[in-house]
């Protein structure tokens, strides 16, 4: 494991004990199994969220799964008490049993995550998805001094008004059908 840009360390699962990167290789002569990717970081906007228990093994199986098949640029993952929280980019992994598969699924507090059993492939996708829009001049100098005043990009202020307007309206469709269901 390693925090922020510190050094590598070692944690025992099940214990949270850590000792050195040196003294893993050294004193307790552990070896890798596989190595870690760095890979390329994906730009495509959007992470899927895990929530994992800390102490389990399909959250150990899981996190050994990922590290063998997602480049750890795209990953981020946080230990906060009794649980791993793990975000990361889009992935395709192969060879996931159904039993680890159905536990990455309960375990996804945000994004899609999708099975293929006689492939034992899992999908796991953000649930943003990028839009290109044209605008006038005039609607993209009003979003570029909002998001001046605001601190924003104008793609996260014209998401948040697009957000706002599908919540609006989503709203409306649900008064509409329970107005309906009461006439009837």
């Amino acid at each position: 494991m390693r925090k922020g840009l510190g050094d590598w360390y070692f944690i025992v699962p099940g214990t949270d004990d850590t000792f050195s990167y040196m003294e893993g290789i050294y004193t307790h002569r552990l070896t890798p199994d596989y190595s870690i990717e760095m890979g390329k970081r994906s730009t495509k906007p959007g992470y899927t969220v895990l929530n994992l228990p800390a102490v389990y093994s399909l959250t150990y199986q899981t996190m050994d799964l990922l590290y063998q098949q997602v480049p750890v640029a795209n990953l981020y993952m946080e230990r906060l008490k009794d649980r791993w929280v793990i975000h990361m980019k889009d992935a395709r992994l192969n060879g996931v049993p159904v039993e680890l598969a159905d536990f990455i699924k309960r375990a996804a507090k945000q994004g899609r995550v999708r099975y293929v059993p006689e492939y034992e492939a899992l999908s796991i996708e953000s649930q943003e998805e990028l839009l290109s829009v044209s605008l006038s001049v005039d609607i993209k100098d009003w979003l570029r001094k909002k998001g001046e005043q605001t601190g924003k990009s104008m793609q996260d202020i014209a998401a948040e008004i697009l957000e706002e307007v599908y919540r609006r309206e989503q709203g409306q469709n649900n008064d509409f059908q329970v107005l309906n269901q009461n006439r009837s």
